[in-house]
C-alpha cells in the first residue's frame, strides 16, 4: 500500500499532552499512530518506517517543525504533512506550506477540526496519486505514438483525456 493510501500517522510535538490528544483523535478515525517528542526522534522513526501522514508542531526545542517538514518531504515525498502551532501568523503558515506541509492547524483545535483537515488532506493525496497514474499513462501513449502506433495511441489519448476531465470534475465537486 502506498504512503498516501494507508492510514498511518506520525505525530510530533514536545508536549506529551498534545501527543496523547492527537493520537487518541487519530485512532478514532482509524489511523495507526506513532509519536515522537522531538523532530530529531521523528527523523529516526522516519528512517525506519513510512507514514501516510505526519502531524507536527512547528515550535519545539531543538530542530523546529519547518526544518522537520523539509527533511521529511525530501525522504518521503508522497507523505502528507499537517503543521500545527499555537503561534499562528502569516509567516508561519507560508513557511510551513513552502516547506511541504499540506495544511495548517492552529492550537487549540477541536476533534472535529482535526478530523476535517485530515480527511481533506487524505482526499487530496488520493486525487494527486490518481493524477500521477494518469500522467504515466499519457507518457505511455506518447511512446506508442512515437513508435508508429498512432491510431491506437490517439484512441487511448482520447479515452485518457475523458478520464482526466471526469477526475478534475470530481476533485472540484468534492472541495465544494
Amino acid at each position: 500500500m502506498s504512503e498516501s493510501t494507508n492510514k498511518t500517522c506520525l505525530i510530533v510535538d514536545d508536549d506529551q499532552m498534545i501527543l496523547s490528544t492527537v493520537e487518541q483523535c487519530m485512532e478514532t478515525i482509524g489511523y495507526s499512530c506513532s509519536t515522537a517528542i522531538s523532530a530529531e526522534d521523528a527523523l529516526k522513526i522516519l528512517a525506519e518506517k513510512s507514514f501516510s501522514l505526519m502531524i507536527t508542531d512547528l515550535q519545539m526545542g531543538g530542530m523546529n517543525g519547518i526544518e522537520l517538514t523539509k527533511l521529511a518531504k525530501k525522504a518521503h515525498p508522497s507523505m502528507s504533512i499537517i503543521a500545527m502551532t499555537g503561534y499562528i501568523d502569516d509567516h508561519h503558515y507560508d513557511e510551513a506550506i513552502e516547506a511541504g506541509a499540506s495544511d495548517f492547524l492552529k492550537k487549540p483545535f477541536t476533534v472535529n477540526e482535526i478530523h476535517a483537515r485530515v480527511e481533506r488532506v487524505a482526499r487530496d493525496a488520493k486525487f494527486l496519486e490518481l493524477l500521477k497514474k494518469k500522467e504515466k499513462s499519457m507518457e505511455e501513449i506518447s511512446t506508442l505514438m512515437i513508435s508508429g502506433l498512432q491510431e491506437e495511441a490517439q484512441q487511448k489519448f482520447a479515452d485518457l483525456e475523458a478520464k482526466i476531465v471526469k477526475l478534475k470534475e470530481e476533485i472540484f465537486a468534492s472541495k465544494t
